[in-house]
């Protein structure tokens, strides 16, 4: 996985595989509770999991999209087997069905999509990207206890924040992306754990809510449908 330094390919299929996985001393918190946690714990018959993505940009546009982890074969174990309707028509990136999971791997799949579209706009190198990323989530985020909506109540959650490129000595390469933020809120009162990833591309070095940005993009959990 990201841990040991693989392919941003690689560590999106060692995540999802049927190899158990287990926090690792001397990583952050965060790290381990995107790549460690058993997310779908919580989970206890199949069904779906619904995501709905957002992007407003000034750089090229708005766009609203879908994304839906379905998970059948509960086991006694708690591990599930899951498939992804990742995007939808021309935007649909097509993966592989991952079986025995125990861990939430709409988080990675949906990096690898943002390390490509970063690509994609800098015409930079993706796995430098994948790397700063990696690198930021080992050493650690800012860690806020919040509260969120969520279908007309009140939930109890955990953001984390990181910057990833904020300090790299080679950012003047891709400058309208070097201040780019990432937060990831979570809550086990969510199935599947994940609530929200968001990136925020701020018009400036520094961003708080409310400010203007120059992209704003959230993949957020609608909710879960059994089966």
């Amino acid at each position: 996985m990201w841990k040991i330094g693989s392919s941003l390919l690689t560590a999106c299929l060692l995540l999802v595989s049927t190899v158990s996985v287990h926090a690792v001393t001397g990583f952050s918190e965060i790290n381990n509770e995107l790549f460690d946690k058993a997310h779908l714990k919580n989970i206890s018959i199949p069904g779906v999991l619904h995501y709905e993505y957002k992007k407003e940009s000034f750089i090229d546009g708005a766009r609203e999209d879908t994304i839906d982890m379905t998970i059948t074969n509960v086991r006694n174990t708690g591990r599930k087997d899951t498939s992804f309707e990742f995007f939808t028509g021309a935007h649909n990136r097509p993966y592989q069905d991952r079986d025995n999971q125990q861990g939430n791997g709409v988080f990675v799949l949906y990096l690898e999509f943002d390390i490509r579209e970063l690509d994609r706009l800098t015409g930079g190198d993706w796995a430098y990207f994948q790397r700063k990323i990696r690198w930021a989530l080992a050493k650690g985020a800012v860690k806020k206890e919040i509260e969120f909506e969520h279908q007309g109540q009140l939930v109890k959650g955990i953001q984390y924040i990181i910057q990833p490129f904020f300090n790299d000595p080679k950012k003047e390469r891709y400058s309208l992306y070097a201040n780019k933020y990432y937060i990831f809120t979570m809550s086990e009162e969510i199935p599947g754990e994940i609530y929200q990833i968001r990136t925020i591309v701020p018009d400036g070095k520094k961003w708080q809510e409310g400010d203007e940005v120059l992209t704003e993009e959230t993949l957020t959990f609608v909710g879960f449908e059994a089966k």
